[in-house]
């Protein structure tokens, strides 16, 4: 189980079908980051506990922001171990996430 663990990095080939066309790879290390995406995501969840609270306190419906930030990270991490193959009579494009 990877709970909360981000991708580490993120490869896509893509192999063209015709003899002309040149085929090339990006390897993006999504590591890189991290440290940016935490200091986003901590003020992010301070924001979003605080819209919560308030919303709680004046008696509104809805109230759970901080629980839909938190969702959406945990759907980033599983995000992990994802490789798609896209197969075209022109090229071929293979994404791995790591």
């Amino acid at each position: 189980m990877n709970a909360f663990v981000w991708p580490l990095v993120i490869d896509v080939r893509v192999r063209a079908r015709t003899s002309g066309s040149g085929n090339f790879r990006i390897w993006f290390p999504f590591f890189v980051l991290w440290p940016l995406l935490l200091v986003l995501v901590g003020f992010v969840v301070l924001i979003t506990a605080l819209v919560d609270l308030a919303l709680w306190a004046s008696g509104a419906r809805y109230h759970h922001y901080t629980l839909l930030v938190l969702s959406t990270m945990q759907l980033l991490s599983q995000t992990r171990g994802t490789h798609a193959h896209i197969d075209s009579a022109e090229s071929l494009v293979t994404v791995d996430i790591y």
